[in-house]
């Protein structure tokens, strides 16, 4: 059951479920809700968020969130297999030949692209240039993303010290009066509770995952393009397994798939 849900997900749950559990055995849950707080909290991260990207950019925000919670969908010892077939079928029966198992690489845009290069007559330079060139622009997609999560993490314990200062200065103006300076207090603590908790327990995570995502979706596409390299020159599919198994610095069982050596995506054709 658990394999089907994302360790995002589980940490997020984990972790918002005992803080927030933490406030109600204190017995005193009441305490933590405050309308000012919450303005200055949520409303200022939304405001400063809206002010800082634009409109097509704030749009993308649920589908970033949404990203940072799924499941990586790749397989190193996979791409390898796969790699390895193409190359095979390339050495047997010319590269025009890897045309008809396109439609098997339906669930992988970028390796189908790559290949399609090959078919098409693209040099190794340029297979490269064309390959890197698509993997920059997807850095840089994912990494505006992530820029979107770190702001709201550090803005929102930010406006933390702000419902602070909201909070001790009419406190400060007020000594005289004992019995305002338990409301006043509440708001000065209460809003840095916001601010810490949308920061280091949602915000913060989320944005640093979406970068270990992006590395190693880079990673991968590193080994695609190392492997589709190979195939357009040629190479021995031996010497390109054992070259991806190097880069990728992981053990393969090359003895048949009947010992778990791992299965390409291609299918069996007769």
């Amino acid at each position: 059951m658990f394999k089907f849900i994302s360790s995002t997900l589980i940490g997020l749950v984990f972790g918002a479920s005992l803080i927030v559990g933490s406030v109600f055995v204190s017995g005193h849950a009441d305490l933590f809700w405050n309308i000012p707080s919450a303005f200055i909290i949520f409303g200022g991260t939304i405001g400063a968020t809206i002010m800082a990207f634009p409109p097509q950019r704030l749009k993308t925000i649920g589908t970033v969130i949404k990203k940072a919670f799924s499941k990586a969908q790749f397989d190193l010892r996979t791409d390898i297999a796969t790699l390895v077939r193409c190359a095979e079928i390339s050495r047997k029966d010319g590269l025009l030949a890897l045309e008809n198992y396109l439609d098997d690489l339906t669930d992988d845009a970028f390796l189908k692209q790559g290949i399609q290069f090959i078919i098409d007559g693209a040099d190794e330079e340029q297979l490269r240039n064309l390959l890197e060139g698509s993997t920059y622009f997807m850095k840089q997609r994912h990494q505006k993303g992530a820029a979107m999560l770190d702001m709201i993490a550090a803005t929102a314990p930010a406006l933390g010290l702000l419902g602070t200062y909201v909070g001790l200065i009419p406190m400060l103006n007020n000594l005289d009066d004992a019995s305002t300076l338990g409301p006043m207090m509440a708001l000065e603590l209460v809003s840095s509770f916001y601010g810490a908790f949308l920061a280091y327990v949602i915000f913060s995570p989320l944005a640093k995952r979406l970068k270990f995502m992006n590395k190693e979706e880079e990673t991968r596409r590193e080994l695609l393009i190392e492997g589709l390299s190979g195939i357009q020159q040629g190479k021995n599919p031996r010497l390109i397994r054992e070259e991806l198994q190097a880069f990728a610095n992981i053990s393969l069982d090359t003895d048949g798939e009947k010992d778990g050596r791992p299965k390409s995506r291609f299918k069996s054709r007769r």
